[in-house]
């Protein structure tokens, strides 16, 4: 594992909270994004031996479905403790702990460049993407997912409850919101060369048993992490049972609609 530097953008501070609940995160949260893994899959051909690139990997769940596909499998994310994680499901992967806006890459180096949730938070999205660019291959496709809109998102209500209880918010905190409204990815993807080929929404879910479960998931997030360390554990799950109530289904468990959004972009 390479460890690059990471003070020079939100790195250093992501890294930290994502980290410290990695292995929860890997167990009851990364999995509600199968349908966009899946989805990227069919949209780039990932296939056997391209060389794919997955920034700000998290606990590399993409990177073993990429890896069963065939692919040559490189992950970045700046918590080591997701590395940590993605490491032992994907044992021939390579994985770095690092910035998403300075990535350790030669220019052209990967077939398939992608980013789930995960360019919402850089300090400078524009830059993050920029380095994506510059490390896909010509003509190669760069695939983002970022949450859609508001109004078809019930795990926004949930964020915005967590978020509610950080009186100020510190630069480079994380932002899962960042990019979901309307315009602002794409502008950014113009900005710096980026072809969009496909822009889409798709219908998912985070669907969790009990409350025992939706509270172990939502509290390995970053962001619940430094509102517990702002206002304390107890609140933070009154906030979070709180927004979760007008979810509740007929079996005592918990649904929220979360749709997303993708672009699949050529470098």
């Amino acid at each position: 594992m390479t460890t690059v530097d990471q003070q020079r953008g939100s790195a250093a501070i992501n890294g930290e909270l994502w980290g410290a609940r990695a292995r929860e995160w890997a167990e009851f949260q990364e999995g509600k994004r199968r349908v966009d893994f899946e989805q990227c899959i069919r949209s780039t051909g990932i296939g056997q031996s391209i060389k794919v690139l997955d920034i700000g990997c998290g606990a590399g769940r993409f990177c073993r479905l990429a890896a069963d596909a065939g692919a040559s499998v490189t992950g970045i994310d700046a918590a080591a403790g997701m590395i940590e994680v993605a490491r032992e499901r994907v044992p021939d992967a390579r994985f770095d702990v690092g910035d998403i806006q300075f990535l350790p890459y030669d220019d052209g180096s990967f077939d398939v460049v992608t980013g789930f949730h995960s360019f919402p938070f850089a300090a400078q999205p524009l830059e993050a993407l920029r380095e994506a660019r510059r490390v896909a291959n010509p003509g190669a496709p760069v695939f983002i997912v970022v949450f859609g809109r508001e109004e078809h998102n019930q795990l926004a209500s949930v964020l915005h409850a967590i978020r509610a209880l950080l009186p100020t918010i510190p630069p480079r905190v994380p932002a899962p919101l960042a990019l979901s409204a309307p315009g602002v990815l794409a502008a950014l993807l113009g900005r710096v060369g980026l072809a969009v080929q496909e822009d889409r929404f798709l219908d998912t879910a985070y669907e969790y048993p009990d409350l025992d479960t939706a509270l172990r998931a939502i509290r390995s997030a970053g962001l619940t992490v430094l509102a517990e360390r702002t206002a304390g554990e107890a609140l933070v799950t009154q906030a979070i049972t709180s927004a979760l109530s007008p979810h509740r289904t007929a079996s005592g468990g918990y649904r929220l609609a979360a749709e997303s959004r993708y672009i699949n972009a050529t470098a």
